[in-house]
């Protein structure tokens, strides 16, 4: 008896090891099939986000582009109040007004003018230049700005350099084409770009939004989220004036994302443009971002068009 419960022992001894083994090759098959499902999803995601397999004939995607502009122009116009609160939207509109010679974006502006002429900050003085090049404008000084750099000041420095003056350390971080990442580097490259319009190219200038320019449409690949960021990063690379940049597939998501009343939405199923920003809610910047897109590649870039359909 003694002997057989000693074999026992030593065979549930000796089964241990094995026991562990299997139980690790297990874990470790489990873990393995996890990882390549991943991989496949990744990979289905990112084929999803930059390839098409919808052809259109130029005659096509123009009717399509055009239907698009047109709502998102009534959807703009009717709710002027959510672009006439922002400088930077303004801009896009000035220049979607300039391309098209759309008079109800005309009517727009001069309403943002009459606006202006009663200003609660001085840098809504700054803001008459996006309506009159030639605006008189007071000499004001910036505050330090700091590593998160500020969007406004950016914007009222692009527009009249000579009057509003930032310190020699937020002016390098405004050129620094590695200072920023994600949205901030979108707004960064928006101001370079209004400082371009505004004051002329230099080889400094280029080289940094030639730089941002490739970066952001790298991320443009990665996020597959049709939020406003997706559309903004299209949208910012077209004024930089790279839209070789720009992938057919990521402005076919952008018209099959607008919405039956002419709006784009803020968030994508309730995720917006940050990684952790759920169910924010601002449809005008979308909006015009997206109309501004659509603008460029009509008037501004309509070898792009060509080059895209069939």
């Amino acid at each position: 008896m003694l002997g057989r419960d000693s074999r026992s022992a030593m065979t549930a001894a000796s089964a241990q090891p094995f026991l562990k083994s299997s139980r690790t090759r297990r874990l470790w098959s489990v873990l393995g099939i996890g990882f390549a499902f991943l991989a496949m999803l990744l990979a289905c995601i990112l084929l999803y986000n930059n390839y098409s397999f919808r052809s259109q004939s130029r005659s096509q995607f123009n009717a399509q582009l055009d239907g698009a502009l047109e709502r998102a122009t009534v959807w703009i116009v009717a709710h002027p109040e959510l672009s006439l609160k922002n400088p930077s939207i303004m801009y896009m509109i000035a220049d979607m007004a300039k391309m098209s010679g759309d008079p109800r974006l005309q009517q727009l502006l001069y309403e943002y003018r009459q606006r202006l002429q009663h200003p609660s900050d001085a840098l809504d003085l700054f803001w008459l230049r996006i309506t009159d090049r030639h605006s008189p404008l007071p000499l004001i000084t910036a505050p330090e700005l700091g590593d998160a750099g500020n969007e406004r000041f950016w914007d009222a420095y692009a527009l009249a350099t000579g009057n509003l003056q930032i310190s020699n350390a937020d002016r390098a971080d405004l050129f620094s084409p590695t200072k920023y990442t994600w949205g901030t580097r979108h707004h960064q490259l928006l101001a370079l770009v209004m400082y371009r319009d505004f004051n002329g190219d230099n080889p400094e200038l280029h080289s940094v939004i030639n730089h941002l320019s490739e970066k952001i449409s790298r991320d443009a690949h990665f996020d597959f989220r049709v939020s406003d960021s997706y559309i903004q990063r299209t949208t910012f690379v077209l004024a930089a004036g790279r839209p070789e940049l720009i992938r057919g597939r990521w402005v076919e998501r952008i018209l099959d994302n607008q919405m039956p009343d002419g709006s784009w939405k803020y968030c994508w199923y309730g995720w917006c443009r940050g990684i952790f920003e759920f169910n924010a809610t601002n449809p005008g910047h979308a909006t015009v971002q997206a109309a501004w897109a659509l603008t460029m590649l009509k008037y501004r870039y309509p070898q792009w068009i060509e080059e895209h359909s069939r």
